[in-house]
């Protein structure tokens, strides 16, 4: 059956391209999700590599709420949410014991930002650059 929708959506990403980021977080909550253990690992090494290029501390990226910082946090929460099975709670662990309804704050701004016409095209920019980084 999901490999039937998901079929169907792709047909319609290419009859619609304005809405192609709301299919794609469409196919995304219906395709079968990924262990979240293994995904948190990958999430952990990719915040590594992202503290050194931004030379920040993992503290200062776990914590601090300067615009880049708080724009790849969001990336990577939202990734982490589409793409696995974890629950909020155990992706706040992840980002330094966050609590739920900051990670649905999070996931709310990446929504948003991914809307066709939305007012944060860096937030939206910055979601496909990790996107594209974790699906290598």
């Amino acid at each position: 059956m999901s490999r039937e929708l998901i079929g169907k959506l792709l047909q319609l990403r290419e009859d619609y391209p304005n809405y192609q980021e709301e299919i794609n977080l469409t196919i995304h909550r219906i395709s079968p999700k990924r262990s979240g253990h293994h995904l948190s690992n990958v999430v952990s090494s990719y915040i590594e590599i992202l503290c050194d290029d931004l030379n920040v501390s993992r503290k200062h990226f776990l914590h601090k709420r300067s615009r880049d910082v708080i724009y790849y946090r969001y990336s990577l929460i939202a990734w982490l949410k589409y793409n696995s099975s974890m629950s909020l709670k155990d992706i706040g662990k992840l980002f330094g014991n966050k609590d739920h309804s900051t990670i649905i704050n999070a996931l709310n701004e990446v929504k948003n930002a991914l809307h066709p016409n939305s007012y944060n095209q860096d937030l939206s920019d910055t979601y496909h650059k990790v996107k594209e980084a974790l699906e290598q």
